[in-house]
């Protein structure tokens, strides 16, 4: 997977991404170290979110390639679960970022004034 963009972001209303401070890029992200630790190593939510990941980044045709895995995992992953799991996974990775940014946005805040 790669690194996000070398500022942090914010996921407002609308899925519109913000730089929390354009003034001062951040360290490198490891998206999925934070992924795992969010979702739990191992976790279906997790297994989906990298798999969709993983079929995107290479170009593959999302779907076609999501009902083929899913047909190779067994009864417990049908698409619509994978799909449900996938964006479970996201929701909940967007909100730890977001709520690890802004408080990491208002301690800098406050020690500045």
């Amino acid at each position: 997977m790669r690194a996000l963009r070398e500022t942090a972001l914010i996921a407002s209303a609308g899925n519109a991404l913000i730089a929390v401070n354009p003034n001062q890029p951040s360290s490198t992200f490891d998206i999925l170290a934070f992924a795992r630790t969010v979702l739990g190593k191992g976790s279906d939510d997790l297994l989906a979110v990298v798999t969709w990941a993983r079929i995107m980044a290479e170009g593959g045709r999302a779907e076609g390639s999501i009902a083929e895995w899913c047909s190779r995992k067994g009864d417990r992953w049908s698409p619509a679960t994978f799909h449900r799991r996938r964006k479970r996974a996201c929701e909940r990775i967007t909100a730890a970022k977001n709520a690890a940014d802004l408080k990491n946005f208002l301690s800098q805040h406050r020690e500045a004034a």
